[in-house]
């Protein structure tokens, strides 16, 4: 099929050729449908119309000899009830209608037998001839349902058929009541023979499969082709027999429509097979039987298969006599387009001095090689002016991206900063929404205990943005080494930048100093969003004096204030592109949501703290566009955490996230805590070593994400023996049910791992594990005293 795919000749003959086989194959579905919902309605008023005419034919031979017996009741009754007379009329009868094959008068239970002469008479056809006698079980006969039923409602009726084993004929009885002063003294019948009946049903023309079907009023059936149903089955008896489900539903719709409605059709699964079949029916009025046809759907739709095929041929022959045509077509319109494709790819190759076919035609193909060449001669010129363009373009990305890494250089990146003052946690990110941004913020320690912090932002956005940041900052950093007071800061910084500030650029900033004895921050805000201090379930903003931001205006006096922060809270700076982040239906994340996110965080470290902000604000946000550049930086500090001896409670503990950069905090951590409890040497080695172990391993293996987690080690000393609870909320693992490294085997047939686990046993007095709040516990301890 490949060499159809290269070729546009192909393709069109073939689109042309496949577009009229779509259409003609429409066509003659539309035409098939048509024709069938056509041919099925022809159909059906053809055989309806056939039911009801069969019916009437039927009703009428009933007719007739209901009409017989009706006329001997009127004459039995206005003559003398003796034999004579009653055997005239039974004569009468029987000669008055071939289909009559016997009549009967039967007087009733208090009539003068003696006086009429008889009880019973009964008159029957035999070769040809009439014969009468008395009925041999009068009594029996009066039980009988065609002498009972009129007598007991004085009502004429056509019993149920049955067969007659004297002729072994299938016949049906009207009995007719007599009635004088209203009260029956006689009943009077025919025996109809049915043969006349069999006889019409089987002259109608059904088709080849079609079947006629005959049924009584209780649903009885008294003709149809299968003949060990008549006479013996009903409706409902056959729809009991049905094993498939499917066919039990069938036959009881067809029983439930033959003997609830006068005439109608139904389509339905003929029984035992898959094929459908439709069925005609009509009423019988008199007895009240229904006539119907049952005539296979593949019988109706007959000429409609004939005449599919024939299309069908015409079809195939009109396709392939359609192909000359579409390939001369084809021809007529891609030989042009052949010869520019090769121009084409001439162009392709940079040659724009190919020659174009030569067309003096003025149609779409003439019109095509026209303008081809005046795109090449356009093309040509643009090639020239965009290779000069992307060149400029490029050296611009590139300077970009340079100046992108300066000032993300210029901005603290290492954390933990440091390790060394273990109960300080401080964490920042600068997220800008363009290449280079105006955002900044910034921390050092000014001396052994004094943190400087800042952070700020500069209005606009990009290059001119971020220059003026890096200015910004750089000023303020060098100013507080010196000087050390955030208002005195602010007050020459912002000389600076309002001296020859043409652009009037400005920069929102937050600048303080915290001590990280006392925990008490000096601050000074030039125009910037207020910090959230979080403690607990609780977050508030800092109260501020209002100033105006670096830059702005000259001589500005800056006020500096003081707040103590609390020991096991955190303090949280940031920009306003946290707050003002916008969504795609224009809506701010606010204010109220940040402090709310905060009263609700439980993060113990300001990564955590931060990255979950960053999260909530990219979920508020969705797919809008970033809009300003996030900023924020958060610190919390624990220093000089008291230690003492002999405490049943954790004396210390530190929080850090999953990631190795942390394990420096923790070695300092330990140090510190060997120095105030004086541990021996060796006892803090092997202690730090053991910690060290176990934190690498959930580092290492418990997160199966790329999320931050939170790790929390408290330790306390009770008399000679040191707790540490180590917590963590990765996958549950139980290293006291870990497999042991085998010493015994040579290394080099050893299974890897298991040797930590090895050595922290060995090590620790005392391993335990617990799972607790989707939370692992490792409790570890250790005894000072050597046992």
């Amino acid at each position: 099929m490949r060499w159809i795919k290269k070729s546009l000749f192909l393709k069109l003959a073939l689109l042309i050729v496949f577009s009229s086989g779509i259409v003609l194959a429409i066509v003659m579905a539309v035409s098939n449908h048509s024709l069938r919902k056509q041919l099925i309605a022809d159909q059906r008023n053809y055989y309806t119309s056939l039911a009801a005419q069969s019916a009437l034919e039927i009703d009428m031979q009933f007719l007739e000899a209901q009409t017989v017996v009706d006329k001997a009741v009127i004459v039995f009754r206005t003559e003398e009830i003796n034999r004579t007379n009653s055997l005239v009329l039974l004569q009468k009868i029987m000669s008055s209608n071939p289909n009559i094959g016997g009549s009967a008068i039967a007087l009733a239970h208090d009539q003068d037998f003696k006086k009429t002469g008889f009880q019973m008479l009964y008159s029957w056809r035999k070769n040809g001839k009439l014969n009468t006698a008395d009925r041999i079980s009068p009594e029996q006969d009066y039980k009988s349902d065609w002498f009972e039923t009129p007598y007991s409602t004085k009502k004429a009726i056509w019993t149920d058929p049955y067969i007659d084993t004297d002729i072994n004929q299938k016949m049906v009885t009207y009995s007719a009541p007599v009635s004088i002063d209203g009260k029956v003294v006689a009943i009077i019948t025919c025996d109809l023979i049915l043969d006349s009946v069999e006889t019409l049903l089987s002259k109608l023309e059904l088709g080849k499969k079609g079947t006629p079907i005959l049924i009584t009023k209780c649903g009885r059936i008294v003709s149809h082709p299968n003949k060990e149903w008549v006479l013996k089955e009903t409706l409902h008896s056959l729809a009991e027999k049905t094993v498939a489900p499917v066919d039990k539903v069938t036959m009881n719709s067809i029983s439930m429509l033959l003997l609830n409605n006068r005439s109608g059709f139904l389509r339905f699964k003929r029984i035992e097979s898959t094929n459908m079949a439709w069925l005609y029916f009509d009423n019988i009025a008199h007895v009240d039987w229904k006539i119907g046809f049952i005539i296979p759907e593949k019988e109706i739709l007959a000429p409609i298969r004939k005449l599919n095929s024939h299309m069908l041929y015409i079809a195939i022959l009109g396709i392939i006599a359609l192909l000359f045509p579409a390939f001369f077509v084809s021809h007529s319109i891609t030989r042009h387009l052949k010869s520019l494709c090769e121009a084409a790819d001439q162009l392709a190759l940079g040659n724009f001095e190919a020659p174009l076919p030569e067309i003096k035609k003025a149609d779409e193909i003439g019109r095509l090689v026209h303008d081809f060449d005046r795109m090449r001669i356009d093309l040509k010129d643009y090639i020239k002016t965009l290779a000069s363009t992307t060149a400029e373009k490029e050296k611009i990305a590139s300077e970009l991206s340079i100046a992108k890494e300066i000032q993300h250089g210029i901005l603290p990146k290492l954390f933990p900063p440091f390790p060394k003052h273990t109960g300080l946690d401080i964490f920042a990110i600068l997220d800008s929404a363009k290449e280079v941004g105006g955002d900044l913020y910034d921390f050092s320690m000014l001396d052994n205990n004094k943190l400087y912090i800042c952070i700020g932002d500069v209005s606009g956005k990009g290059i001119p943005a971020s220059l003026f940041m890096a200015v910004g900052k750089t000023l303020l950093k060098s100013t507080i080494l010196t000087i050390q007071d955030p208002a005195k800061a602010l007050h020459h910084v912002n000389n600076e930048l309002a001296e020859n500030n043409d652009a009037c650029m400005f920069i929102t900033l937050f600048c303080g100093i915290l001590d990280l004895d006392t925990n008490e921050l000096i601050y000074a805000n030039a125009g910037h969003n207020p910090p959230i201090i979080v403690q607990g379930e609780s977050s508030h903003f800092i109260n501020q004096a209002s100033a105006p931001p670096l830059g702005a205006l000259p001589d500005i006096s800056f006020t500096n204030e003081n707040i103590e922060l609390p020991r096991d809270g955190k303090f949280l700076l940031y920009t306003d592109g946290v707050t003002e982040a916008m969504n795609s239906e224009q809506k701010l994340f606010s204010d109220n949501a940040l402090l709310e996110l905060m009263k609700k965080s439980r993060c113990k470290t300001a990564e955590k703290c931060i990255c979950n902000i960053k999260h909530a604000v990219g979920t508020f946000t969705g797919e809008a566009e970033q809009s300003d550049d996030i900023t924020m930086l958060c610190i919390s500090n624990n220093s000089h955490q008291h230690v003492s001896k002999d405490l049943t409670s954790p004396t210390t503990s530190i929080v850090f996230t999953n990631s190795k950069t942390e394990l420096p905090r923790l070695t300092t951590w330990l140090d510190e805590i060997s120095k105030g409890l004086n541990w021996p040497q060796g006892f803090h080695t092997q202690l730090n070593l053991v910690l060290e172990e176990w934190i690498v391993n959930i580092i290492s293996y418990a997160f199966n994400d790329n999320e931050i987690h939170e790790i929390e080690v408290r330790l306390w000393q009770n008399h000679d023996t040191v707790t540490i609870h180590v917590t963590d909320n990765g996958i549950p693992f139980d290293p006291t049910e870990s497999d042991v490294a085998d010493l015994s085997t040579p290394i080099e047939e050893r299974e890897v791992g298991g040797l930590g686990i090895h050595f922290m046993l060995n090590s620790l007095d005392a391993l335990t594990y617990e799972r607790k709040n989707n939370m692992n516990i490792v409790i570890m301890q250790k005894s000072l005293v050597k046992k």
